[in-house]
């Protein structure tokens, strides 16, 4: 199977060789208006994965219209404003300040607008490059069942045993899926914690997969006996042909867990579910990543460009890479664990993934006088390159060492051909929100849904729950040592 890292997406195949061909303005306006009613029009075969694709490139086309219209406004009431304030004579370095952050914020938003839209209207080239770029020609994912029809009968549920290649199959083929629906994370989490994995799939009367449900039971005296689809990351849930396939997989589930006496599941959907307890609080924070460095980093506002440079004149050394960068990586990131009052994953965790997944995984670290000071560890998967786990040392947050970090994580994801950024999930307003948030990134909503045990509640093992305050406090005076030795065997169990 081709690696993420190296394929090149399907909808840019038509600007490797050659400009997309202008399309007449009404047509545009026509396409951008409903790009997924548009192409099944134009290419009634398409099939239904790139009219998924297609779908989240005009959301993030929407919302960037609407960010533009917002600061546009912003900035005609800021123009007003300063007419005003010279008309009676008042200062006018504030607002005159405030008007050129609106003005590069105005840029940098236009400059994504025009890459999504281009990116839409890639779609609907003509000519010889249309054959190359069409949905219809190019459909590495395909539903088995055509949009909105129900499967033919009841498909069976099994649990997964020997199946690895073609459950693998199924979800490089599948739009909705992430790198965490691979069936390696089965071995890979029973290897390094102990866990009981339950991966259930789908199979049609022809003997074919049609849905997957990854899930991974934690059970110990301290945090209780649950299932999480998929513990330790954001993404997880059913994912299938057709909607009564994913709920017949999770009432397979549920009913498993019912018998095996498990308070809870935690399903980990990118979309709401109707019937389930949900909490919808976290947010992924996502960004479109352009074609060059350059285009990404005229984005900017001159106060982010600031940040990223001051780190560059100390003359710090980056390194990216596998196995040989894990030291750099686990010394930042455990003492940065330690000092948020987090227990630490085991080295062997990181070990472990770098093994199961060497063409997806790269890690990238920041080193000041000889020693790393910040560290990421990156996952790859179709068009998107996510960070799951990023730290710098707090002897030099005043250098802005995680800003750099941050850049040469983005650069990579742009020299290997990725299409978007994934910065991790945030709270919205947090501080966190907001530090992705000025890179340019838009959230993402994340739904984690629940089946309960009667007379269960909806679970609470989080760092806000105020149960765990003393512990976190606690935590954080551990000597490094300490902590880094007895973390493994705690976090094992926290989701």
């Amino acid at each position: 199977m081709t690696s993420a890292g190296t394929r090149r997406p399907f909808w840019h195949a038509c600007r490797d060789g050659s400009e997309v061909p202008d399309l007449p303005k009404q047509e545009r306006r026509h396409i951008l208006a409903d790009p997924v009613a548009a192409c099944r029009e134009r290419f009634p075969q398409a099939a239904e994965g790139q009219l998924a694709a297609l779908r989240r490139l005009h959301d993030d086309y929407s919302v960037l219209q609407q960010q533009q219209r917002d600061i546009e406004d912003q900035t005609r009431r800021l123009s007003r404003k300063i007419g005003a304030a010279k008309h009676n004579s008042k200062p006018v370095d504030a607002l005159m300040s405030e008007m050129q952050t609106r003005s590069e914020e105005l840029k940098a938003v236009t400059a994504r607008r025009t890459q999504t839209e281009t990116e839409i209207l890639d779609y609907f080239a003509t000519g010889d490059t249309a054959t190359q770029a069409s949905p219809a020609n190019n459909a590495p994912n395909s539903s088995r069942y055509p949009a909105g029809v129900a499967p033919e009968q009841d498909p069976d549920i099994i649990q997964l045993d020997d199946e690895i290649d073609a459950w693998n199959t199924y979800v490089a083929s599948h739009p909705a899926a992430s790198i965490y629906h691979r069936a390696e994370w089965q071995e890979l989490i029973r290897k390094t914690f102990g866990h009981e994995c339950i991966y259930l799939f789908a199979r049609d009367r022809n003997k074919e997969i049609v849905g997957v449900l990854p899930l991974v039971r934690l059970k110990s005296r301290l945090f209780g006996d649950f299932i999480v689809s998929m513990p330790y990351f954001n993404y997880g849930g059913a994912i299938a042909d057709h909607p009564l396939i994913e709920q017949r997989l999770m009432e397979t589930a549920n009913a498993h867990a019912a018998r095996a006496g498990c308070s809870h599941i935690e399903y980990r959907d990118t979309i709401p579910r109707a019937g389930l307890p949900v909490r919808s609080k976290k947010v992924s924070m996502l960004l479109p990543l352009p074609d060059s460095h350059q285009a990404l980093w005229d984005c900017f506002t001159s106060k982010l460009r600031a940040q990223i440079r001051r780190p560059q004149r100390e003359q710090p050394e980056v390194r990216c890479g596998g196995p040989e960068c894990l030291d750099d990586f686990y010394t930042v990131f455990a003492c940065n664990m330690r000092d948020l009052g987090t227990p630490v994953y085991g080295r062997s965790f990181f070990t472990n993934i770098l093994q199961a997944f060497p063409l997806q995984c790269t890690i990238v670290s920041v080193r000041l006088d000889g020693k790393p000071v910040a560290a990421a560890f990156l996952i790859g998967h179709d068009r998107r390159l996510e960070i799951p786990w990023a730290s710098a040392i707090r002897e030099v947050n005043h250098l802005s060492m995680n800003m750099l970090l941050y850049w040469e994580a983005l650069k990579l994801g742009i020299d290997r051909c990725y299409r978007e950024f994934d910065f991790g999930r945030s709270s919205r307003d947090s501080g966190t929100f907001r530090f992705k948030q000025q890179w340019g990134a838009q959230p993402q909503p994340l739904y984690w849904h629940y089946w309960l045990q009667p007379g269960s509640e909806l679970p609470e093992l989080n760092p806000d729950n105020p149960k765990y305050a003393l512990a976190i406090n606690t935590w954080k005076r551990l000597p490094l040592c300490v902590a880094n030795r007895i973390g493994p065997t705690v976090v094992k169990y926290l989701p």
